[in-house]
């Protein structure tokens, strides 16, 4: 059985294939690192990349692939990095509020295969805002539906994609649909740029507002595997506290989040 690993680099570095990861981001630096890491390690394993970004979002990007000696421009010309605009593709294939499967697969197969430059670039991968465009917009059925497009499209064409949320992750709002759709269409979640911070800080909430886990608990918690994809084992351990503990689950979240902030606040004074 697959272990969730202890660094998203390592995971975006080799994301093997039929990956299909997640990011849940809040800020512009871990956004813009992750993506532009996830490409530049697929380039220099001479594998082919698709970004599908806005405007705003390309510009961080490609200013990160830049300060790792990437010649965006010259990949272009070599076919081995692809650029979409998403607000201008995300209308190709939308019927309504819903992705029309019927469009959608075509026209991403059509890209792998441009991408694939006649068999120069053995393997590809895909990373994709569209998706979130979609949620940040509202449209939960329709990002959800688009997810599970790219899902399929991803052990068919035996590519790697990674997608990027802004969702917060100690929002207990999004653990009501949004979360449990995202883990549902993904393999792994990357829900933090610092995974053992991320691991004391989780950790220290649940000590604070449930106090120690022992007996039947503490049995339940080890033994517990429902996670729905990898994880690390931070936000696995939320996922266990709003199973096995509803009415602190919400307390827990908050606590996090302010022991998250703490070192900020520190800094700022």
């Amino acid at each position: 059985m697959q272990k969730p690993t202890t660094s998203w680099r390592k995971l975006l570095s080799e994301p093997g294939e039929n990956g299909h990861i997640v990011q849940l981001y809040q800020d512009d630096d871990f956004y813009g690192e992750a993506i532009s890491h996830f490409a530049a390690e697929g380039l220099a394993r001479g594998e082919s990349i698709i970004l599908v970004a806005t405007l705003p979002h390309w510009e961080n990007i490609s200013g990160r692939l830049r300060g790792k000696g990437l010649d965006t421009e010259q990949l272009f010309r070599d076919g081995q990095l692809t650029l979409l605009d998403a607000d201008e593709t995300l209308p190709k294939f939308m019927a309504g509020n819903l992705p029309d499967g019927r469009i959608f697969k075509p026209l991403a197969k059509q890209t792998i295969a441009k991408a694939r430059a006649n068999g120069k670039f053995r393997r590809v991968r895909w990373w994709g805002e569209m998706v979130n465009c979609l949620y940040v917009e509202g449209n939960a059925a329709g990002s959800n539906r688009l997810e599970q497009f790219f899902d399929e499209v991803a052990h068919e064409e035996n590519i790697a994609i990674f997608c990027s949320f802004l969702m917060d992750k100690y929002d207990p709002k999004i653990y009501d649909e949004a979360f449990g759709n995202v883990c549902s269409t993904h393999s792994h979640v990357i829900p933090a740029d610092d995974y053992a911070q991320h691991r004391m800080t989780v950790n220290r909430a649940v000590a604070e507002v449930v106090g120690e886990i022992k007996g039947p608990l503490l049995q339940s918690l080890i033994s517990w595997k429902d996670a729905p994809s990898l994880m690390p084992s931070s936000q696995a351990l939320l996922l266990w506290v709003r199973a096995h503990l509803p009415n602190y689950f919400e307390p827990v979240l908050a606590r996090a989040r302010e022991l998250e902030r703490e070192p900020a606040r520190r800094k700022a004074s």
